[in-house]
């Protein structure tokens, strides 16, 4: 349902927040209290605890030697002590207590997080209405380095299915949450980095024009992108907090339909007023994680496939082989990751800056990817109540990603693989003068060490938040908020293939160079006043939010593509022919938002919110669209009736919420075209038909939960579940030819997606010698058109067609159904068009499992096992035609046709051998490091302090029926509905790391 905003809703809005101004000012006389708090175990003194008086707006924080004082209201019995980090204390003072000295326990099973609650407004984890899945920075960077900041978050999301467009170095990766939101909507979830929206494009770099992957009319994205979000450094991020759903991310409105990722890099501390430093070294080399073999073949079987002129070949080389695919992802590659930090300060001013260093080599000889980046971030107070804070950081990156995936010219690596027997000689001569590939046409060796394909990207990123406190009284407070902040990249990119290539060798081609550049700004503003009111003698909390926010896109791609090159150049003016390619893009978004949270006693916590949002990618860009939300938490282990002391928290929560997802840029316009006609230039409407009235899709979720937490915080249980509508969904669909136009885009259908989140945490083990700490996640979910206003069609990127295998979008089906034509009845001819899979997996679940022994030997293992979900594996069927598979000459079924053949002689008749069952258990992650205590290294390293030393794998071990290198793969880039399409992508690959560690 579609609102519009008129003021008095803002207004009422306003009037409920400062309503509470009336309350009492003040309370009879007090007394003060003063203490200092330190870590439970080590004694270490503890900055920045927040110091506060349960029920009031009364508190203060712990200095940087943590050192506390605090002025008490006549009648206070308690204090609470809580921080990042650490288990909450409550204390009973009194006027007798003058001195306190409080331990805080590590909080190691996160249960006194703080969470988003509002956009200005954070909330305890205990009280959320909501399932919040928050990743702290050690969970990212301590237990191994990952290439980007996508695979360390990989199988580490309850509710996130992933899926890699390639194993490049730097490569790309799908991320979707809590199933299907969308059929031809942006899937991404939004990012927010320390207050801006952060772009997470994945931009081609236009080796299409090589590749041809997108001929015949496919417009999906085949060039394997790197999402810019691997631009983050995982060693400057504090935490990474993530809303899953509609419930919880309605306050963020459209583009948050997929979720909302926030997350805030490092701030400064001050100890002791000292500047501490830090030194991470990595180093480590990355393998093929999976190899797959090649066929072996005798004379007989040379000639039976490849004609008299195989025959000829395989006599030739006298029983030499090679081994290409060693050739060609066997390079071991080097990797290199350095960081230096620093952070201090004094009681009023921190710091945190930080440089990071990071040489990927690829297993591809010639493949890599390269960052050098800078984070300064600045925090200030100026007095109690105003305080500014500052975050900057620039990158520079490099990536080389090769040519892998689908193409239709035989030009990239594993297409020219797969039609490569290994008695081929395809190595240059002593001159350097490569041959000609007899059975392809290309030769791979030649096209990897020829030709050059890089792209530079340079981005910077600057935020900046303010708060003053209008009002600060002992039961209520109002604080002004203002943050915001630009986020800006470059990206360049170029690529040379030289005339000298073999697929050069036909006419009119000589040479391609493509050179790109894209610039992208984004914009973000947000105001708000978030008034904060305590009613003591009813223990009742309100805490209300009121402001504006803003954010506006810039993007600009441009593309020159020559042809013709002429021997020797580079240049895109070299060529006998360039081509220009341009797409610009520009949003702008306003919105207006509220919320309402009450919390009784910890007991009962109510929420109430808005936002009222308009775009100008909606059809009337002046309407405002309304995305409510509502939430209800009831601690039933808060109340007087309760009396099992071993159980601390036992919520029941319930949560409503709307959000949006834009329609495309330019879908409410006309696409003209350029047709040339008599050399005269003009416009023709032969695109796409503007649709006026295009909206966003809206989404709407049921969220309902359990959460129960226990025995002294070693036990952790939450069970979610939900139900996720998505109406107007955004489809394409074809027009008539005579209209003038190929497509136009509309709201039409409808979308319902059901799931199931549980996570258990334990420390089965917890003494002075001895932790040992466990992670268990479990998600599923089940999702179905119930309604489309069209024919089922196939989705655009969803494969190739039926007789390969398809996604198709059909009422009453689920949006990830695969279907194509099969023989039912065993008679060697195509029965039809059928539903042969499913690329939705049934489950996923992940297994966490931290042991600690003297503090100092620290073992981690992550594993993460996916249930079914199927791909379209059209690798195997390449290798099959190209007669090269490795099992190509067994029998696996007995009836006397060896599997090669078996294969391809279903091609036309059934598409059920190219859909495969994708399930596989991975240890991600295992890393095994060693603190050296300080005393040990304190006389021999002077000023040395938290040695630590390691050793860590990722990807090591992979158990999976699926039959190519990785069954996480996608060929089609971020499409939303279609996963799991595989077309000879880039291997992915496995590493070792040693770490060394040092403070300063």
């Amino acid at each position: 349902m579609d609102f519009f905003l008129p003021s008095r809703i803002l207004r009422r809005a306003v009037f409920l927040g400062l309503g509470f101004l009336l309350a009492p000012a003040a309370l009879a006389q007090g007394f003060t209290v003063s203490g200092t708090v330190t870590e439970e175990g080590t004694g270490v003194l503890l900055p920045g605890v927040n110091v506060s008086v349960p029920n009031t707006t009364i508190g203060t924080a712990t200095d940087i030697a943590g050192e506390f004082r605090i002025e008490l209201p006549a009648g206070t019995r308690q204090l609470q002590f809580s921080f990042v980090g650490y288990r909450a204390e409550v204390v009973d003072v009194s006027r007798e207590v003058a001195s306190l000295n409080v331990t805080l326990a590590e909080d190691v099973l996160g249960l006194e997080e703080v969470v988003v609650s509002g956009v200005v407004s954070t909330v305890r984890r205990a009280n959320s209405a909501n399932s919040v899945e928050v990743i702290t920075g050690r969970e990212l960077a301590d237990v191994t380095t990952t290439q980007t900041l996508g695979d360390a978050i990989a199988g580490k999301v309850v509710g996130a299915v992933t899926n890699t467009y390639t194993g490049a170095p730097g490569g790309g990766m799908s991320f979707r949450l809590r199933g299907i939101t969308t059929i031809n909507g942006s899937s991404a979830p939004l990012v927010i980095v320390d207050g801006v929206v952060y772009a997470n494009d994945a931009i081609s770099n236009g080796i299409n024009a090589v590749t041809r992957a997108a001929a015949g009319g496919n417009a999906s994205n085949q060039d394997n992108p790197v999402n810019r979000i691997a631009d983050l450094n995982p060693q400057d991020i504090e935490s990474i907090e993530v809303l899953k759903g509609p419930s919880a991310a309605a306050i963020y409105g459209a583009r948050a339909s997929n979720g909302v990722v926030i997350i805030t890099t490092r701030r400064g501390t001050a100890v002791g007023g000292a500047t501490q430093f830090s030194v991470q070294q990595s180093l480590g080399f990355g393998t093929l994680a999976n190899t797959l073999g090649t066929r072996q073949f005798t004379a007989e079987t040379a000639e039976a496939t490849y004609g008299e002129a195989g025959l000829e070949l395989f006599n030739a080389a006298n029983g030499q082989t090679f081994d290409y695919e060693n050739e060609l992802y066997g390079n071991s590659s080097f990797l290199r990751s350095t960081q230096l930090s620093a952070t201090g300060g004094s009681e009023r001013t921190q710091f945190y800056a930080s440089g990071h260093v990071k040489d990927d080599e690829g297993i591809i000889e010639g493949t890599g990817y390269e960052r050098q980046g800078a984070r300064f971030n600045i925090n200030h107070r100026f007095s109690s109540r105003a305080d500014v804070g500052f975050t900057s950081a620039y990158t520079r990156s490099v990536a080389n990603r090769g040519i892998t995936g689908n193409d239709n010219s035989g030009t990239s690596f594993g297409v020219a693989l797969s039609a490569t027997p290994n008695f081929v000689d395809l190595f240059p001569s002593t001159a350097g003068v490569y041959p000609n590939h007899p059975f392809n046409s290309s030769n791979p060796l030649q096209t990897r060490d020829l030709s050059t394909i890089g792209e530079t990207n340079n981005r910077v990123t600057t935020t900046g938040r303010f708060t003053y406190a209008l009002l600060q009284r002992a039961t209520q407070t109002i604080q002004a908020v203002v943050d915001g902040g630009a986020d800006y990249y470059s990206l360049q990119s170029s690529l040379v293939f030289p005339v000298e290539l073999q697929f050069f060798q036909g006419p009119g081609l000589d040479g391609i160079s493509v050179q790109g550049r894209t610039n992208n700004l984004n914009l973000s503003l947000r105001s708000a006043l978030v008034h904060t009111a305590a009613v003591p003698q009813n223990e009742l909390m309100f805490t209300t939010q009121v402001g504006f926010s803003l954010f506006s896109q810039d993007q600009d791609i441009l593309r020159n593509t020559a042809t013709g090159l002429i021997p020797g150049q580079e240049n895109a003016d070299q060529g006998a022919a360039v081509s220009v390619d341009q797409f610009r893009l520009f949003q702008d978004d306003r919105a207006f938002f509220g919320q309402t949270e009450a919390n009784w006693g910890d007991r009962i916590i109510g929420t109430l919110g808005a936002r009222a949002e308009r775009s100008s990618l909606n059809g009337d860009v002046d309407e405002f669209f309304l995305y409510p939300k509502a939430g209800l938490a009831v601690n039933l282990a808060e109340f007087d009736f309760w009396t099992a002391e071993s159980i601390d928290l036992l919520k029941l929560r319930l949560a409503y919420g709307q959000t949006g997802n834009t329609a495309p840029f330019g879908a409410r316009y006309t696409t003209f075209g350029v047709q040339s006609v008599g050399g005269v230039a003009g416009l023709s409407i032969n695109v796409n038909r503007g649709s006026p009235g295009v909206t966003a899709e809206r989404g709407r979720e049921f969220e309902g939960g359990v959460d129960v937490a226990g025995f002294d915080g070693r036990v952790s249980l939450e069970l979610t579940g939900f139900r996720k509508i998505v109406d107007n969904m955004i489809l394409t669909r074809q027009v008539p030819f005579s209209n003038g136009f190929n497509t136009e885009t509309f709201n039409g259908g409808e979308l319902t997606n059901t799931g199931l989140e549980i996570g258990l945490s334990l420390i089965p083990v917890d003494t002075d010698d001895f932790q040992w700490v466990s992670r268990t996640s479990f998600w599923t979910y089940s999702a179905e058109v119930t309604r489309l206003d069209v024919p089922a069609f196939q989705v655009l990127g969803g494969g190739f067609g039926n007789t390969l295998g398809s996604i198709r979008i059909e009422e009453g089906q689920s949006p990830t159904q695969i279907v194509g034509i099969d023989d039912t009845d065993g008679d060697g001819t195509s029965d039809g068009v059928f539903t042969l899979g499913d690329a939705a997996p049934n489950f996923q679940m992940s297994f966490n499992n931290e042991l600690v022994l003297q503090r100092n030997l620290r073992l981690t293992v992550f594993a993460h096992w996916k249930s079914g979900g199927d791909n379209i594996n059209l690798s195997e069927l390449l290798y099959d035609l190209g007669g090269t598979s490795p099992d190509y000459d067994e029998d696996d079924d007995g009836d006397g046709i060896i599997n090669g053949l078996d294969r391809t002689g279903q091609l036309g008749v059934s598409a059920r051998p190219f859909v495969q069952n994708a399930s596989y258990f991975k240890i991600r992650e295992v890393g095994l490091y060693y603190t050296i205590p300080d005393r040990m290294v304190g006389n021999a390293l002077g000023g040395v302090r938290n040695l630590r030393v390691g050793i860590s794998a990722n990807n090591i071990l992979t158990i999976t029926p699926y039959k190519s290198y990785d069954p996480e793969v996608h060929n089609f880039g971020d499409v939303p509905v279609a996963t799991g399409v595989e077309v000879t992508p880039f291997p992915t690959q496995r590493s070792f790391h040693v770490h060394i560690g040092f403070g300063l």
